[in-house]
């Protein structure tokens, strides 16, 4: 089950928003309605709808903000040909996709320093608007949700410009060591460990805010974050270690070459009977009469078609259509093989040469 919604694509970049979102959208909406709006000087006094109304605005723009931000990575990546599988919003604000890492130091810099400046240069708009609206004279209300989106755009931008990875400040600091010491490994090592020292930070700035100061909601979100940063930055250094270890390492040298494979017109009863539950495996290429691949089927597919339909329905009815992100060369690098299987949602790739079916390879 997909745990994201599609709502549009912008500049070719499909977007997402993730379920655990709406937590938190609900939470700044809470957090604004019933205590920051509510103190501010210029909003005293109002009907609780209005604070309610305000902080469903203020919220809006907020991760409006924060998708300008990813966006901002995203599009130098286009340009430096860095692909982008999208762009997802969740609890923790948002995140951009890319299937590659940064070739060189500079790109790595440009697109760490993006988020920063475009959080940076909302701030000053906003900022903007804030005095003009006062000045021409609008409702306090648009004041007061301006003023609040210039703050926060602020705060994004000093927050991701900390020097621990993977924060936007780590990137820049990671980009730094990278082009004085020519080691990728030895800069992702580096600035994760200061990315940990951060992510601890929080988390015992966190604890010291609900144990002393009875902030509940602040102490839980700073050590939620700091678990997220510190797992994020052990990560990252685990992945480039992982590259470097499977440097020079093709397909072809790990692939399985004894593929089984079924015809597209077997019913899902055969299927599971004589294939799944004898075989033990979880997929198979499925072959045209030709002998052509046609697709993959997956027990998961299996499942989703009702049980007693299986004697009726073949496997052509349930399969995945062979696409690019099912298929890889036996010449292409492992870690690339990884990389798209962990997006193709099945956790194996056919490998084929010249047209036909050569071997299979699985993340297992």
């Amino acid at each position: 089950m997909n745990k994201s919604i599609h709502v549009i694509t912008i500049m070719g970049i499909p977007i997402e928003v993730n379920y655990s979102w709406f937590i938190i959208f609900f939470l700044v909406t809470w957090t604004l309605a019933a205590s920051v709006f509510p103190n501010s000087y210029d909003l005293q006094g109002r009907p609780m709808l209005v604070y309610w109304i305000a902080a469903v605005i203020a919220s809006f723009f907020f991760f409006i903000s924060l998708l300008l931000h990813e966006l901002s990575h995203s599009v130098i990546a286009i340009k430096n040909d860095l692909p982008i599988k999208g762009i997802t919003l969740f609890v923790f604000g948002g995140v951009a996709h890319i299937s590659k890492e940064p070739q060189t130091p500079a790109i790595e810099f440009k697109m760490a320093i993006a988020g920063p400046l475009c959080s940076l240069s909302l701030s000053f708009v906003f900022s903007v608007l804030t005095m003009l609206f006062q000045n021409i004279g609008l409702p306090a209300s648009l004041v007061v949700i301006t003023k609040y989106l210039s703050g926060i755009n602020l705060m994004i931008c000093v927050f991701n410009l900390v020097p621990g990875f993977p924060l936007d400040g780590g990137r820049i600091l990671r980009s730094a060591i990278w082009s004085i010491t020519g080691d990728l490994k030895r800069a992702t090592l580096i600035a994760s460990s200061f990315g940990k020292i951060f992510a601890y930070f929080l988390i015992g700035f966190g604890i010291l805010l609900f144990a002393t100061y009875r902030e509940i909601i602040s102490g839980i979100w700073l050590i939620l974050i700091g678990f997220f940063l510190q797992e994020a930055a052990s990560a990252s250094y685990q992945q480039v270690t992982f590259k470097r270890s499977l440097a020079g390492v093709k397909v072809q040298d790990i692939m399985s070459k004894n593929v089984v494979t079924v015809s597209k017109h077997l019913t899902l009863t055969s299927l599971v009977d004589d294939y799944f539950f004898k075989l033990r495996f979880t997929s198979f290429p499925v072959l045209s009469d030709d002998g052509d691949i046609e697709g993959m089927i997956t027990i998961h597919a299996v499942k989703d078609v009702p049980r007693d339909s299986w004697g009726v329905k073949t496997i052509m009815d349930a399969m995945l259509p062979i696409k690019s992100d099912l298929v890889t060369s036996p010449y292409t690098d492992v870690f690339d093989a990884l990389t798209l299987m962990a997006g193709n949602g099945v956790g194996r790739l056919l490998v084929t040469q010249d047209g036909k079916l050569i071997g299979i390879v699985s993340q297992r």
